[in-house]
């Protein structure tokens, strides 16, 4: 006895557990965007039994790439087979949401009035019944009673009889009457009450047993031993993308400075909501070129003049299917020698930039563009006016700064506001760490500016002369009609040329700070200080002179 009940223990310690399906809904945890592509994070909880199990997960986005998914087995298991289904799935409701709670409570309501209305129905069909058999009775006393009353020569009893049976018999009647026609109105209110019950019971199925679009994930896990785990399922989806915006808010006066608000802007159309998750923004292109482009040699050949004529008669003399096949070869030739290159977008130069943003976020599914403050950056600025005074009449307001933020500033909308005014819109383009922006923050409506040219020349320096000859005066006129001292740097072009036989010779008051800035030819630039309510003239006096048969362009 003792060894047969050894080995079919053995047995049973030897065999694993008998595979199980296990349900489970996921929930998005954590979320990380690049441009135009999301790499999701769904987390589910199972607590099983040892062995090998099917896990089926619903409630996946439709669309859903088997590329981009990763499934993260937890240790101590070992992830199988896994499928990936496309369907119109059953939604798993909250049992103890609100309208499901709701839908419920009228159902009860309406299974007890509809008991109640039977219950009613079946007292006054007993009622009915009562005093149908009433009416029976007195109708078979009557008659027992009748025959008596003749026999025995008593018409008074008869005529007693019959009143008493004629009375009895009109209240019965009258309270089967009444009986019937209650009845009637509560079976009436019976119909209306079952529709209404019939109407609940479809409400509450329609919310206990929704269809979406969507995705099933089923795949096996070998559990080494009994627990709860927690398997985190990743996947990449298309239809996210995020981008920073700036609030560059600048003060002018004794101390400039200027404050940058940091945000991002984040939109996404994945098909589900991404509630309270975890965000990681990136740069980085997951979804583009990975690895330089292919070189191929372009090998070249000569031919002689007189083989190149014959091709040339051939291909004339050729009917049209030899001109199709020659034609064919020549491109199949060429395609091998030069495939066709493949063309990467632009991209950010430098390390990849990821910003973990704190706490949790709700980015809703389709809907508006969801903005999330950073932080906000301090910047010292220099600020100026600047001056064209052959464009515009008034100087506008410029500043300058250095990114000493220690990190790189990416490309994004900036809404620009001076001394508390919105001025309007710029593009932040990349910044690198300590590089220099100069930006514009409107026009400075006080520093107004004139341009006249009071006197010009142009013909024969004389009659018997070789020469042509034009002389010009450009007066500026910059006007400080602020509050406040102004640094004013006024542009200004000057004629040159690149020709021998055109002298070009000019004068300046005041005496120009820089000519030909940044390598631009022909362009002069004065570095003014405007005290409040000042006003400064520049006069530009230029000669341009040149051989007669010519005409100045």
């Amino acid at each position: 006895m003792f060894r047969p009940l050894l080995s079919s223990t053995m047995l049973v310690l030897a065999c694993p557990s008998f595979a199980d399906t296990f349900t489970a809904t996921p929930r998005v945890d954590m979320v990380t965007i690049y441009p135009g592509l999301a790499s999701v994070s769904r987390l589910i909880e199972l607590d099983l039994p040892a062995g090998q199990h099917d896990i089926v997960v619903s409630d996946l986005p439709q669309g859903l790439s088997s590329q981009g998914l990763r499934i993260s087995a937890p240790t101590g298991t070992q992830i199988g087979a896994v499928n990936l289904a496309y369907d119109r799935l059953p939604v798993t409701p909250d049992q103890t949401a609100p309208e499901i709670v709701a839908a419920k409570t009228e159902l009860e309501r309406l299974e007890n009035v509809l008991r109640e209305s039977d219950a009613a129905i079946a007292a006054i069909r007993l009622r009915v019944a009562a005093a149908d058999a009433q009416i029976a009775f007195l109708q078979n006393l009557a008659q027992a009673r009748a025959g008596d009353a003749l026999g025995a020569g008593g018409v008074a009893d008869i005529q007693a009889l019959a009143q008493m049976v004629g009375s009895e018999t009109l209240t019965a009647r009258q309270t089967a009457f009444t009986a019937e026609q209650e009845a009637k109105a509560a079976e009436r209110a019976r119909k209306d009450d079952l529709e209404a019950l019939d109407a609940a019971r479809q409400a509450l199925a329609a919310l206990m047993a929704p269809e979406q679009d969507g995705s099933v994930l089923t795949f096996t896990l070998n559990a080494t031993e009994a627990g709860a785990y927690t398997i985190d399922i990743s996947s990449l989806e298309g239809f996210a993308n995020w981008s920073p915006v700036y609030d560059m808010r600048l003060t002018t006066g004794d101390v400039a400075a200027l404050d940058i608000d940091r945000a991002v802007v984040i939109s996404q159309q994945t098909g589900q909501d991404w509630n309270d998750v975890k965000l990681v923004l990136s740069t980085a292109r997951p979804g583009e070129q990975t690895a330089p482009g292919e070189v191929w040699p372009q090998p070249r050949r000569i031919i002689s003049k007189e083989d190149l004529e014959r091709e040339r008669d051939v291909v004339m003399l050729s009917d049209d299917a030899q001109s199709y096949a020659r034609g064919g070869a020549v491109m199949m030739e060429e395609a091998l020698a030069a495939p066709m290159a493949v063309t990467a977008k632009a991209d950010f130069s430098g390390a990849t930039v990821t910003y973990a943003y704190p706490g949790r976020v709700t980015i809703r599914n389709g809907v508006e563009d969801l903005r999330l403050a950073l932080d906000t950056l301090n910047l010292d600025a220099e600020v100026w006016a600047e001056a064209v005074p052959s464009r515009d009449s008034i100087a506008y307001r410029m500043a300058e700064f250095t990114n000493s933020t220690g990190e790189v500033l990416l490309p994004g909308q900036a809404l620009l506001i001076a001394d508390g005014t919105m001025i309007g819109f710029d593009q932040m383009p990349l910044l690198a760490a300590g590089a220099d922006r100069k930006m514009g923050f409107g026009p400075l409506d006080g520093i107004r500016l004139t341009r006249a040219t009071p006197s010009k020349s142009e013909g024969d320096v004389g009659v018997f002369t070789s020469s042509n000859q034009l002389t010009e005066q450009v007066v500026v006129t910059v006007e400080n009609l602020t509050g406040q001292d102004w640094p004013v740097l006024v542009r200004e072009a000057y004629a040159y040329t690149e020709q021998e036989d055109l002298e070009v010779d000019f004068t300046a008051r005041p005496s120009f700070t820089r000519q030909n800035p940044e390598g631009r030819r022909g362009i002069l630039e004065w570095d003014l200080v405007l005290d409040a309510g000042a006003r400064q003239e520049i006069t530009l006096d230029y000669t341009l002179t040149w051989p007669s048969g010519y005409v100045l362009r």
